[in-house]
């Protein structure tokens, strides 16, 4: 039985990010090089802006609603030993009794918080929106974000954001962007989504650049663009964004949206590496062992590839494994290889799940375990894998691990032979001969039907 994989890298793009919190999902998009997880910044916290005070002369309070709640605020943080939190809070909540924007956003905010007072969202929204309706704009956008987080109530909150985004609240701007991304229709909106981004981009907040690059890199919810990709990427890698630099490296490294160049490429995926960037790092690791646009050395290759696979970079991992278990630029060693293949694998990576598969077949650095080969090669075939593909019909051709299925073999040795396979077409067309007409019938109805799209990290060029 021939056993044949190959090690490469593969091209995931990060995409939007998302916090668990209502009506937002994560979404990830393909690029260039190496694989990574995505992460959305969903709504933000509400504001947290607390009272700063010092201790005035109660006898000297002025009616004028202004001085007295700068007194009350005065009264909870004094530095000087002479803070009264009891007698602050009376005398905010005298303010709020008249109305005053400040003192009810304030008192709103003890109340959600429970700081000083028993905690009560509906206290605490009551208060925000006596203050949102005069124009209180951090009320408008805490009140947006109360009413979706504590009472699910997303045209409330829709509303309030708009109010606070309308008055150039970036923050609010950035969340009614997400707001309409990632509703459930019919309240989800993608050109609202697109203006709202954009509105906040240009204000300067970094994550709606990076949300914004890549709605322009995909072309799903707006036209794509690859150019203003790379515009809004390099914004938001500017202000230290790592996914940003990362994406803006890929690009550069590819021509896409901007020119090929590589320096520039290396300059930002360093950035992004130093920043802890798990894609970056590999990336960065690839080049330094390649000596690609920077002097080869294959200890600072290693080094950033070590780092990129302990950060849970499934490309890395596996790099990392096949180093170790072919003692190609590492010491031979089965059994960091085979825990590394392990890491790379449980994620789905399927150049590590054929790796694996090898390794419990040829019984390498692992009690020898051809139903468990099995297992892998089957979950990496499923996926598209052509080597798993192919050793999984050459086992089944031979009963090794499973029972012999000579159709089943022909089936996944045709496959492989469909993605170019150098071994798989020789194979099938061996299994072929031993078929029945009617076997060969079904063969036909079955290769016929749509096969799984192939994985894009089995797609990249393979290192030697």
């Amino acid at each position: 039985m021939i056993l044949i994989f190959s090690w490469g890298f593969n091209t995931m793009f990060r995409g939007i990010r998302t916090a668990p919190l209502p009506l937002t999902i994560a979404i990830s998009a393909f690029f260039a090089l190496s694989e990574v997880t995505c992460a959305h910044a969903g709504l933000t916290d509400t504001a947290t802006t607390l009272p700063k005070i010092s201790l005035a002369d109660n006898n000297g309070i002025s009616d004028d609603t202004a001085s007295l709640f700068a007194t009350a605020r005065n009264l909870f943080n004094s530095k000087n030993g002479n803070a009264d939190p009891k007698r602050g809070l009376e005398l905010l909540e005298h303010a709020a009794e008249l109305d005053y924007p400040p003192a009810l956003y304030e008192l709103a905010h003890l109340y959600e918080t429970g700081s000083y007072v028993k905690q009560d969202n509906t206290k605490a929204a009551s208060l925000y929106e006596r203050a949102a309706k005069q124009g209180h704009v951090d009320s408008q956008y805490n009140l947006g974000v109360l009413s979706l987080q504590a009472f699910h109530d997303v045209e409330k909150a829709r509303y309030w954001l708009e109010q606070a985004a309308q008055q150039q609240d970036v923050e609010a701007q950035y969340n009614l962007a997400l707001l309409y991304d990632f509703s459930i229709d019919p309240q989800a909106d993608s050109e609202e989504a697109a203006y709202w981004y954009t509105r906040a981009a240009q204000n300067g907040h970094s994550d709606a650049q990076f949300d914004l690059g890549v709605r322009y890199l995909q072309g799903k919810a707006q036209n794509k663009n690859l150019t203003q990709a790379a515009y809004w990427f390099r914004k938001a890698a500017q202000q230290g964004d790592p996914a940003a630099a990362f994406n803006l490296a890929l690009m550069y490294d590819n021509g896409e949206g901007v020119g090929k160049n590589l320096p520039e490429a290396i300059r930002w995926y360093r950035q992004a590496a130093q920043q802890g960037e798990n894609g970056a790092q590999y990336n960065l690791g690839v080049k330094y062992l390649l000596g690609e646009s920077l002097p080869q050395d294959h200890e600072k290759g290693i080094n950033w590839i070590r780092k990129a696979a302990e950060g849970g970079n499934p490309a890395a991992q596996y790099t990392l494994a096949y180093m170790l278990d072919q003692g190609k630029d590492l010491p031979k060693d089965d059994t960091q290889a085979l825990y590394w293949y392990r890491q790379s694998a449980a994620q789905g990576y399927t150049n590590a799940q054929t790796g694996l598969a090898i390794m419990f077949a040829n019984g390498q650095g692992v009690q020898a375990d051809p139903e468990e080969a099995i297992r892998w090669f089957q979950k990496a075939a499923d996926a598209g894998n052509a080597a798993a593909q192919f050793n999984l019909g050459t086992c089944m051709a031979h009963g090794v691990g499973t029972a012999k299925d000579l159709p089943s073999a022909a089936y996944w040795l045709s496959r492989a032979a469909a993605q170019g396979h150098e071994h798989a077409a020789d194979n099938r067309d061996y299994v072929l001969k031993q078929l029945s007409d009617s076997e060969h019938d079904v063969l036909e109805q079955r290769l016929q039907k749509p096969a799984e799209a192939v994985s894009q990290q089995d797609k990249q060029a393979t290192i030697q």
